[in-house]
């Protein structure tokens, strides 16, 4: 088990507060901040902390997001194209524009039927892309 101190600690906009126990004085830590933290542990403990936040990601995902909050998600491979539109409470389709839109790919692990690369395909033909 990880030694780890006593204290209490808050989560917001963007910003990580820790405040001990005994009441001391509160410290406000960035994500860059926590990311130079994490840097700094041994590979055992990176490997320890890189495995429990993914398990944080894959179990907490919200029942509701935006479609750019959808979008992350769905980059950071938290969750497969399907599951992201369902959070946004978009199509596929929105999903993909909004990928379009960002110069992002889709993950290549996305299997599509031969219907909707059917579809694509018109809809890229519209687009005066093929």
């Amino acid at each position: 088990m990880r030694n780890m101190r006593s204290c209490a600690i808050i989560v917001g906009n963007n910003e990580i507060r820790t405040r001990s126990r005994e009441g001391a004085a509160m410290t406000t830590i960035n994500p860059e901040q926590v990311l130079d933290l994490a840097r700094r542990l041994s590979p055992a403990d990176q490997r320890w902390l890189a495995l429990h936040l993914q398990e944080h990601l894959e179990t907490t995902l919200p029942e509701h997001a935006t479609l750019d909050e959808a979008v992350e998600l769905y980059l950071a491979d938290v969750c497969s194209l399907g599951r992201a539109a369902e959070l946004a409470g978009v199509t596929r389709w929105d999903i993909l524009d909004a990928l379009q839109a960002r110069g992002a790919m889709q993950r290549p692990s996305d299997v599509r039927s031969a219907d909707e690369m059917d579809d694509l395909a018109e809809r890229l033909e519209q687009q005066g892309i093929l």
